[in-house]
């Protein structure tokens, strides 16, 4: 069995230089890891959700909620382009058929279905060599949490994306769980679905044992400033899982775990370093930023669709015979996100990249785009060759503990958590917390800053869902399309290529074509 685990993962063990003392080589096409630090190199390499390669796991979080809006009509696409554009479109409008248009449409199909199991089957297969391999326990201990926390958290990533939310059917077909590698390809061929309850209970399992593993570890192989997993990463995943499952009470407490007992910090945006021509923006998805806890993803994958131009020719009046183009970003952010921040709040500016004018090289002064927060080009263009996309951030321990605790009726606990947040957030003087703030007042207050804390971190579809799947709209050129409360697609269909391999699989309920 495991021959075939290696032979899968293989061109992921042989792209590692530094494997080659770790590994021995059992055949042509296999090779079989004879120690923790090899078994370390591999799950760094098959496993990771590294910054340096498209990884087709990222690309809808940022397409599909209410942060993004299409630009103002008048501007096409490059006609080159158009069955790309069909694809956009397809899942820009929610439509049920959507991996079926990029099929037809795209000489690749961004299937974040198989995308996540792969980096699965890369932390499955250390789990299963661990015991063959030499290695002294705290070697062994540190490769099994990581690969536990991986596996936990691309769990969480497919079932919240074909999954129901775990608050409104938790019974409801979530993801199959495979928890070995050592599976032959007819076993694949007949898995089921399990429920979002079970996949839910995996994930807790997975990072409890990850959690108790770390805690075995020296306190500085706990946590080190670098791109692996580490016990606040999995203590802040913990949070976020717990709030999801409104499992209030532990979801405060792992957030607190996350504030109290790391020496992370918030940036207080009012003493952010200086921009220059070719850094215009603060990279805050970086190691040197104090309240990062965790990185991943990469920048292009991220913004798959909405990073796209159109275009616009217009008659010079001076010289008819001569044509300028003008370009803009196809999407931007939408009017409501850019009109939810409050005068003095600095997040606005500092997190969104304005949009770039090529005709006189500078940035448009109120012109929003769709993405920011990691690095940005002189022009306005996303950065990520050497760059992470995403990362998880103190602020979010500070966010699920106000939530979590204004569930709990612990409103000054609530209010303490957000107004120190938010006092590292705004121009001073310019904070005004509304006073005697309850109930359900306080939770929309601290949903609306979740929002915009999180704008295009892949944050805001995860929690309209589990907010209720309100209905939201995404206007098209002229047409506007309409996502209605608890709508079929909230929850994305399972990709067409998906189910012809397996026959077994069940596809979500889907909603009928959406028209405008």
């Amino acid at each position: 069995m495991k021959k075939n685990i290696y032979t899968i993962i293989g061109i992921g063990l042989l792209s590692l230089s530094s494997c080659s003392d770790f590994l021995e080589p059992k055949s042509q096409s296999e090779y079989v890891p004879k120690d923790a630090n090899a078994l370390q190199e591999m799950l760094i390499g098959s496993a990771y959700p590294q910054h340096k390669s498209g990884n087709n796991l990222l690309g809808f979080l940022s397409f599909l909620d209410d942060d993004v809006q299409f630009h103002k009509t008048g501007y096409e696409f490059d006609s080159n382009l158009l069955g790309y554009v069909e694809s956009k479109k397809a899942v820009f409008t929610w439509q049920p058929y959507m991996f079926f248009t990029m099929q037809k449409n795209s000489p690749v199909v961004y299937n974040i279905w198989e995308g996540y199991y792969k980096f699965i089957l890369g932390a499955n297969a250390a789990l299963d060599y661990i015991s063959d391999v030499n290695g002294t326990e705290t070697e062994k201990n540190y490769v099994i949490a990581q690969a536990l926390g991986l596996r936990a958290f691309y769990y969480f990533m497919l079932v919240n994306h074909f999954g129901a939310p775990y608050n409104y059917d938790k019974q409801a077909a979530g993801v199959p769980l495979k928890l070995t590698s050592n599976l032959l390809p007819e076993e694949e061929l007949l898995m089921t679905r399990n429920s979002v309850e079970e996949v839910y209970d995996q994930i807790v399992k997975d990072l409890t044992k990850a959690e108790e593993l770390f805690l075995t570890l020296p306190k500085d192989k706990q946590y080190e400033p670098n791109y692996l997993i580490s016990l606040p990463m999995i203590q802040l995943l913990k949070s976020r899982v717990f709030l999801y499952m409104e499992n209030w009470k532990d979801a405060a407490v792992y957030a607190n775990k996350v504030i109290k007992e790391w020496s992370f910090s918030l940036i207080n945006l009012n003493n952010l370093p200086s921009t220059s021509t070719t850094e215009p923006y603060y990279n805050f998805t970086s190691l040197k930023s104090p309240e990062v806890i965790w990185l991943y993803g990469n920048v292009s994958d991220l913004t798959e669709f909405n990073n796209e131009t159109v275009s616009r020719e217009e008659e010079d009046p001076n010289f008819p015979d001569w044509k300028t183009t003008y370009y803009r970003k196809a999407f931007v952010a939408s009017d409501d996100l850019i009109g939810s921040f409050e005068d003095g709040d600095l997040r606005k500016e500092k997190y969104i990249v304005k949009e770039y004018n090529k005709d006189n090289y500078s940035f448009y002064p109120n012109e929003y785009s769709s993405f920011g927060k990691y690095q940005i080009s002189a022009t306005g263009e996303p950065n990520g060759s050497e760059n992470f996309a995403l990362s998880f951030r103190l602020s979010e321990a500070y966010l699920n503990l106000a939530e979590a605790a204004a569930h709990n009726n612990e409103e000054n606990t609530a209010l303490s958590a957000m107004r120190t947040l938010l006092e590292n957030r705004y121009e001073p003087g310019k904070l005004a917390i509304p006073t005697g703030l309850t109930g359900e007042p306080l939770k929309e207050f601290i949903k609306a800053e979740r929002r915009k804390e999180f704008c295009f971190e892949g944050q805001r579809w995860f929690d309209l869902r589990r907010y209720g799947m309100p209905p939201i709209t995404h206007k098209w050129e002229d047409q506007v399309y309409t996502l209605k409360h608890n709508d079929p697609s909230y929850t994305l269909p399972i990709p067409d290529e998906v189910l012809i391999k397996n026959k077994y699989l069940e596809q979500n309920p889907l909603a009928p074509k959406r028209e405008n």
